[in-house]
């Protein structure tokens, strides 16, 4: 429930007290009365439970019927007075439309149902649950009878408008007050609710509905459960994620805020269907939304309503934004597609009737005109005042591809027409929106010719390739008339046919674009590509299918890495992966897993990181599964081995780990997965070293040198050099791996700099470059040792990890202690006394050779003192 802490408020103290609880609807109020009524029952105290419903009748002000109801059901559960019958029949008598007529009617009803609470219970005090209490008129009078009778009255009722008196407070001795669920809590309700794990782009996009409301749990659980009903959540591989995550996550239909939303009627969805737009709703226009006249008073009542109860804010410009994004979505989808431009078209219209369109209207009218779209017909005039407008709009503004996409469809045909189409296209590259981008390709491919054919040629190819789509075959039919633009369609095949597309290509179809028309990007060339030192980074990249690197080389200065998507969620993999940044490389993939346009290569590789990483943070079930995904003959055998042999080695299995890598080169002897087979032979050459398996090292070298005879490449060479320092322990070789690696810029570094430091006089240097070449963000720090050997200046040898000396219940405290947690969260977890944890931690003390608990928790002590480049 996420509300430990207001429940043993509630219901610790041995005599429970009368208290309010107050929240915004759906923050759990009853929630939290009904799991009081269940601790209550468990120490068999009485417990009588009065839900007030919201239809009652109108002329019971104290809700009565709904006490003598709850009674009767509940009868059996109280050692009451024989006397409680007649007081039933009393009130039962009283309790009618009559008997609210006059204040002594009334008198007489209240204290008759207080001799009712005084027969209720003869034995102990009765807890009395009162839910929605503010739905009655009277509720301060409704629980009188039970506070004048001595039972404690737990009661539930909404937050009061922050204009209103709080009388139900002052009637209460005490109050607890529902905030927001933490972050922590409405994850974990989320994943509960869904009953699986949730993607974190599905739990993202159901937090940016919600808004404010995330953590509101009535909102979540209703969100998710219309989401499921409607199919939209959908289950696949143990996982929990959006269909058509593109489209908007709303608020369910029959959540009380649509129904609150629904009492000023169209104008009140209007105005909130456009606050809840890109840009807005400037509280200027407000008079322009209903036409004037009453409507537009109408329009004024409902802004300032809506503001007041939270569903709107106005910002310092004055312009009215939907805080809760879900309702502006549910409005839409009841309102239609094209609702909103139409609404932005009757404004326009409007603001032209007025006659001041070009004056101090001008802007507010450009901004209306932009966001119809094609609703509007076409009007030159209005790509002038578009162009005006757009020329004060910050050049990565959202709102900016709107003027611009208003000012291409109003200008005619000729060179102003083709000079928006360009401004588009770089504007859309340059802000990432791909959707956008081959939306507008589809539009604008009807009717071009010559150099605007080709550049939209290159927007359908940068929209495919980041979408995960092929070229649409219409698009390519029109595109394709021109030569140049076929070249760009034809490397867009190309990928989609899974090709190997090196970054010369990528150079050669778009440079020629990017530079015309006022394009400003470098022109990398092959030498370009050699004399870069992330030269063999991008011909990586674009070996495993990532095009991000290449692309933000060709395009220069205009080209980001989108927020979304298949080719951006990869990127974020594999850079996450290389930068040490596991906890974003981790969702990363799991945001591929929940897309259906991924192709294999790129999903096998981006599972392989995800087991990899894995395995470094000690989670080996989790790293088995993720390698299980992958086939051995898939694209990457030999990287698979690779994983496979690290799992091995996580796991105590050193010869395991040669043996399985050594199978893997057997089996596959002329793989293209060159990446693969680079890290794969430097991790047998490592581990052959630490079993001291001459045989072992041997076969390494063989298996090395048969590889450089088949590729014969730089990269063969350098591996080659690297495997023959690595295995044969010989500083001189160390030394020229070290700069073929260097020049590189290889991740192997901190296998050469354990190497050398063993074998060197003067291991000071290495061992600091060991360390600063660690990757950080694991679990079990490689290179463990060099840390410790450079601050002290003394040469020590990598031996055996110190956890063989621990045992099991001191690493389960070492590793909590290493997360912050106390003594008595450990002893929580562990289940045993706190007295027992400090035994625990003082024998802990002692072998790690310090006095404090951060000490303790940045020693060694436990930790797998292996390199992670292995």
């Amino acid at each position: 429930m996420g509300r430990r802490t207001e429940l043993d408020a509630l219901v610790e103290e041995e005599a429970v007290g009368s208290t309010l609880v107050r929240g915004l609807p759906g923050s759990g109020k009853t929630a939290l009365l009904r799991e009081a009524r269940r601790v209550l029952a468990g120490r068999a105290a009485p417990v009588l439970d009065v839900p007030f419903p919201a239809d009652g009748p109108a002329w019971d002000l104290f809700g009565f019927r709904a006490v003598l109801r709850a009674v009767r059901e509940q009868y059996e559960l109280f050692d009451a007075d024989p006397r409680l019958p007649d007081s039933l029949d009393d009130v039962s008598r009283t309790c009618t439309e009559e008997g609210y007529a006059d204040p002594w009617a009334r008198f007489c009803l209240l204290h008759t149902m207080s001799t009712l609470f005084t027969r209720l219970s003869t034995t102990a005090p009765v807890t009395v649950l009162l839910d929605d209490l503010d739905r009655l008129p009277e509720p301060v009078l409704a629980a009188a009878p039970m506070h004048r009778a001595g039972h404690a009255v737990i009661a539930s009722c909404r937050l009061p408008p922050a204009d209103t008196v709080d009388s139900l407070g002052g009637a209460f001795p005490r109050t607890i007050e529902l905030g927001p669920l933490p972050p922590d809590k409405t994850a974990d309700l989320l994943r509960r609710v869904a009953k699986v794990p949730v993607t974190p782009a599905a739990e993202q996009s159901v937090r940016e509905s919600l808004g404010p409301w995330w953590g509101n749990p009535g909102a979540v659980i209703a969100t998710v459960i219309d989401l499921r009903d409607r199919g939209r959540l959908e289950t696949a591989d143990g996982l929990a994620r959006l269909r058509d995550p593109e489209l908007p996550v709303a608020l369910p239909a029959g959540h009380p805020a649509l129904a609150e939303l629904a009492r000023f009627g169209d104008v009140g969805k209007q105005v909130v269907l456009l606050a809840s737009g890109p840009d807005g709703l400037s509280v200027d226009d407000v008079p322009f939304v209903a036409g004037g006249g009453h409507r537009a008073e109408a329009a004024g009542r409902a802004v300032d309503a809506l503001v007041r109860d939270g569903v709107l804010e106005c910002g310092p410009a004055g312009t009215l934004r939907c805080r809760v994004p879900g309702i502006g979505a549910a409005v839409a989808q009841e309102a239609g597609d094209q609702a909103r431009a139409r609404l932005h078209r009757g404004i326009a219209e409007r603001l032209l009737e007025d006659g001041d369109a070009r004056g101090s209207h001008g802007d507010t009218l450009a901004r209306h005109v932009a966001s119809a779209g094609r609703e509007l017909p076409r009007r030159a005039e209005f790509a002038r005042v578009l162009r005006d407008a757009e020329c004060v709009l910050a050049a990565d503004s959202p709102a900016r591809a709107r003027h611009l996409y208003a000012a291409w469809w109003h200008a005619g045909p000729g060179a102003d027409r083709a000079a928006r189409q360009t401004e588009m296209v770089r504007h859309l590259v340059r802000v990432a929106d791909y959707p956008a981008m081959a939306a507008f390709v589809a539009e604008a491919s009807d009717d071009v010719e010559g150099a605007t054919m080709t550049e939209l040629a290159a927007g359908a190819v940068l929209a495919a390739v980041h979408l995960g789509r092929p070229v649409p075959g219409d698009v390519r039919e029109e595109l394709g008339r021109g030569d140049a633009a076929r070249v760009l369609l034809d490397l867009a095949d190309r990928w989609f046919a899974g090709d190997r597309v090196e970054p010369a290509d990528v150079s050669a179809c778009f440079v020629p674009v990017w530079q015309q028309d006022g394009f400003v990007a470098p022109e990398p060339g092959p030498r370009t590509w050699r004399g870069r030192r992330s030269g063999t980074l991008l011909a990586d990249a674009c070996a495993v299918r990532d095009l991000a690197p290449v692309l933000g080389v060709v395009l220069g200065g205009d080209y980001r890495v989108p927020a979304s998507g298949p080719l951006s969620a990869y990127h974020r993999a594999r850079t996450g992966y290389a930068e040490g940044r596991w906890a974003e490389a981790l969702a990363a993939v799991a945001e591929l897993e929940a897309l259906d346009t991924v192709d294999g290569l790129v999903r096998e590789h981006a599972r392989l990181l995800a087991a990899e990483m894995c395995g470094w943070q000690g989670d080996g079930q989790r790293a088995a599964g993720w390698l299980a995904t992958v086939p051995e003959a898939g694209y990457f055998p030999l990287l698979r081995a690779w994983v496979e042999a690290g799992l091995h080695h996580h796991a105590r299995e050193d010869e395991e780990a040669f043996e399985a890598g050594r199978r893997a080169f057997l089996a596959h002897p002329f793989s293209r997965d060159e990446i693969g087979a680079s890290r794969l032979l430097c991790r047998l050459a490592w581990l052959a070293g630490r079993i001291e398996d001459t045989g072992g090292r041997r076969t390494v070298v063989d298996v090395a040198e048969t590889y450089h005879e088949v590729r014969n490449s730089p990269r063969s060479f350098g591996v080659l050099a690297l495997v023959r320092g690595l295995a044969g322990g010989d500083e001189t070789q160390i030394h020229t791996a070290e700069r073929l690696v260097r020049r590189r810029g290889g991740h192997e570094l901190v296998l050469l700099g354990e190497s050398a430091a063993r074998l060197s006089e003067s291991p000071r240097g290495w061992l600091r470059e060991a360390a600063e070449h660690t990757r950080p963000g694991c679990a079990a720090r490689p290179a463990g040792n060099a840390r410790e050997v450079v601050n002290s200046g003394v040469r020590v040898a990598v031996g055996r990890p110190e956890s063989d000396v621990l045992s099991a219940t001191e690493h389960e405290i070492l590793e909590l202690i290493r997360t912050g947690q106390t003594n008595r969260q450990i002893a929580r977890v562990i289940r045993m006394s706190e007295k027992t944890v400090e035994k625990h931690l003082s024998r802990l003390f002692v072998k790690a050779g310090c006095r404090t608990r951060y000490g303790l928790a940045t020693s060694g002590l436990g930790r797998h003192h292996d390199a992670i480049g292995a």
